[in-house]
C-alpha cells in the first residue's frame, strides 16, 4: 500500500502543486486520483472513514451531500468542524490542515 506522504511528493512534484486552491483543481478533474489518496496508507492522521483513531478527519456525511473536515482525539471531536459541498476541496483543506503538506518536499 502506498503511503499518502509518498502519494503527495508525486503529485507534488509531477503537477508542480504548491497552494491548496491548486491541489482543488486537480482534484476536481481527477476521480482516480481521489480514490487513491483516500485508499493510501493513513499513517500521518489524515482519514477518511470514521474509526477511533486520533488524527484529522474528511468525512462523507450519510447523505452523501456535503464533507466534514475535522480534528479528532481521544475519540471526540476536538477541533471545530469545516462542512463542504464539493469533495475535492474537502480532501485538499484535510491534507492542508493536517500539515502532511507541508512535510513533503
Amino acid at each position: 500500500m502506498i503511503k499518502l506522504k509518498n502519494l503527495l511528493e508525486a503529485i507534488k512534484a509531477e503537477h508542480q502543486i504548491t497552494t491548496q486552491n491548486e491541489l482543488v483543481a486537480l482534484l476536481s478533474q481527477n476521480e482516480l486520483l481521489i480514490q487513491q489518496i483516500q485508499a493510501a496508507d493513513a499513517q500521518y492522521w489524515v482519514n477518511f472513514a470514521k474509526n477511533t483513531f486520533d488524527g484529522w478527519y474528511c468525512i462523507r456525511t450519510p447523505m452523501l451531500s456535503t464533507f466534514h473536515v475535522y480534528y479528532q482525539e481521544r475519540g471526540q471531536n476536538c477541533w471545530g468542524e469545516d462542512v463542504f459541498t464539493e469533495q475535492s476541496e474537502a480532501i485538499a483543506a484535510v491534507i492542508f490542515m493536517s500539515g502532511i503538506w507541508d512535510q513533503v518536499p
